[in-house]
């Protein structure tokens, strides 16, 4: 069987197998900017362009250039020179164990391969047919029991049916597995108390009745929260003209405080007050962070319902919680810039062992989730930069003693973030931290200034210059008419034209290529160029 050729990418970036992001993307650069087709009139500069475009867009992304090196079998050596470019190593071969190899055999001239299809007996399949019947049959009861009968055509008389009630908030049982990790339930952090626009309102979670929400009896005052609604918290409010009244008069500045039963309060702003259908379940949805209210048991046909979006610089975070005898608190967060794709999200913590017995801090279970779901585990690098490092001693009964949890995140991590902790893997009680930060703001503009051509044009009494302007840093550069100057003995050069025209926008690792021409001073042999601080003295003008 023929072999695959592996283009080796550190060879075309002249890099080491080891070479760090940095040097990774300092070599990228060089490189573009050696065979840009426009700069290059190589016939091979298009090829090894694109080739170079690709070998950084393999070798920047962590993921994707430990899968290049695990295909590429690269030895690292700090020593091991890169090989030539357009030389690839061979290809490695993959021998099969002993106890799986078969001799090599001669193919029969007179009888062709066979190829034989392994079906499941009959049984099986009707077995299956009838599984996916009943999960259908189920699904559509389902949807037809969320249903509100309506009249149809007019001449139907409408049914009304009256929503379960109840006296006592209702218990939510303990097996109702609505938030998991790993398989294993964890607690949810229930709200307690809703206060919208100065109203105040008692929260009491429920449970949906085929498809219908219980309503507290004869007490208009307390406020329904859908049980494992966590990301948008849904909560009904029964139906009162005060109630509609509030609702309907929302504006953009009011605001919505959810208060949790940790003791943190939720900020909501900008609601959106609409009227939907009463069959409508896009409120429910929970595909973002938020606040839905949604006006129950009116006597109309559709339904008053209120979007608010989370505001989480608005929030206020308990940063002290308990699990398994455990006692948590949450001291400091940071960020830490990794590089220019990956950030350490640290956390500093204090915990205190309020059991009776020993408790071991290497089997805490901490893990990280984003506001979309995204969970990280611990990662032992942002661990060892934190202040206190890892915990993973024996924690004695009473004693209290500080760690570290670090985390390796995108920088487009959304926030607000939940710190999830565990006395270990197998506990199935959990405490929950919503913590909210602000990555790094990116790095500033770094020019570099290359200047390409300076040639006297007497005809015009002008000089003319040429070069690159370069863009290494991690935010746009503008240039303007200030950054450039041109001054000689006698005093300041003006500026006759530029090309493009003035001013130059450069976004991150990009470049702008320009001419700027000057009125050439009399009596003089020399002038000085100054572009971003970069300073060039033109000499032989005479």
């Amino acid at each position: 069987m023929a072999s695959r050729t592996i283009k080796d990418y550190y060879a075309i970036l002249g890099i080491a197998p080891n070479a760090t992001a940095e040097e990774v993307r300092i070599a990228f650069r060089h490189m573009a900017r050696m065979y840009h087709p426009d700069r290059n009139s190589a016939p091979d500069a298009e090829e090894r362009f694109k080739d170079i475009n690709d070998a950084y867009e393999r070798l920047a992304d962590p993921q994707r250039r430990k899968v290049y090196d695990d295909l590429l079998n690269v030895s690292v050596s700090p020593n091991a020179p890169p090989p030539p470019y357009g030389e690839s190593p061979p290809s490695p071969t993959v021998t099969p164990p002993a106890a799986t190899r078969t001799p090599p055999q001669t193919p029969s001239r007179a009888a062709p391969a066979t190829t034989h299809s392994i079906y499941p007996p009959t049984w099986a399949i009707l077995l299956i047919m009838l599984g996916a019947v009943i999960i259908v049959g189920v699904g559509v009861a389902a949807l037809l029991n969320m249903r509100v009968q309506r009249p149809s055509g007019g001449a139907e008389q409408a049914k009304v049916v009256k929503l379960t009630t109840f006296t006592s908030p209702p218990v939510i049982p303990d097996n109702i597995p609505v938030v998991q990790e790993s398989g294993t339930p964890i607690l949810t952090v229930l709200p307690t108390q809703l206060n919208v626009a100065g109203t105040i309102y008692p929260v009491v979670p429920v449970l949906p009745e085929q498809g219908r929400w219980p309503l507290p009896h004869e007490q208009r005052t307390i406020a329904v929260w859908l049980y494992g609604t966590v990301i948008n918290y849904v909560v009904g409010l029964p139906y009162t003209p005060a109630a509609e009244s509030i609702i309907a008069g929302l504006t953009s500045a009011d605001r919505m405080i959810l208060t949790l039963d940790n003791g943190s309060l939720l900020a909501f702003g900008t609601p959106q007050v609409r009227r939907i259908d009463a069959t409508d379940l896009s409120p429910l949805a929970q595909d973002k962070p938020g606040l839905t209210l949604v006006l129950l048991e009116s006597s109309q046909t559709t339904r008053l319902v209120v979007h608010a979006r989370y505001l989480p610089e608005e929030s206020l975070f308990s940063q002290e919680q308990r699990v398994d005898g455990l006692r948590f608190e949450v001291l400091e967060t940071r960020v830490v810039d990794e590089d220019p794709t990956l950030l350490y999200f640290i956390i500093e913590y204090q915990v205190t062992n309020e059991s009776n017995v020993e408790m071991n801090a290497a089997f805490f279970d901490m893990v990280l989730e984003d506001s979309a779901g995204q969970r990280y585990t611990l990662n032992p690098n942002a661990t060892n930069a934190g202040q206190y490092g890892p915990l993973t001693r024996l924690l004695a009964p009473g004693e209290t003693a500080n760690g570290s949890a670090g985390y390796a995140a995108p920088r487009a991590m959304t926030s607000p973030v939940t710190w999830i902790v565990r006395s270990d893997t197998v506990s199935p009680n959990s405490t929950q931290f919503a913590l909210t930060y602000e990555p790094p703001l990116p790095g500033p503009a770094l020019p570099d200034v290359q200047l390409s051509d300076v040639f006297d044009d007497p005809t015009r009494n002008v000089i003319v210059i040429n070069g690159t302007i370069y863009n290494d840093g991690e935010s746009p550069l503008s240039v303007t008419l200030d950054d450039i100057k041109f001054t000689y003995s006698g005093g300041v050069g003006t500026l006759q034209a530029s090309v493009p025209l003035l001013p130059w926008n450069i976004g991150v690792d990009g470049y702008q290529d320009f001419e700027v021409q000057f009125f050439r001073p009399q009596g003089t042999d020399s002038v000085v160029l100054e572009i971003l601080g970069f300073v060039y003295r033109i000499e032989g003008l005479e």
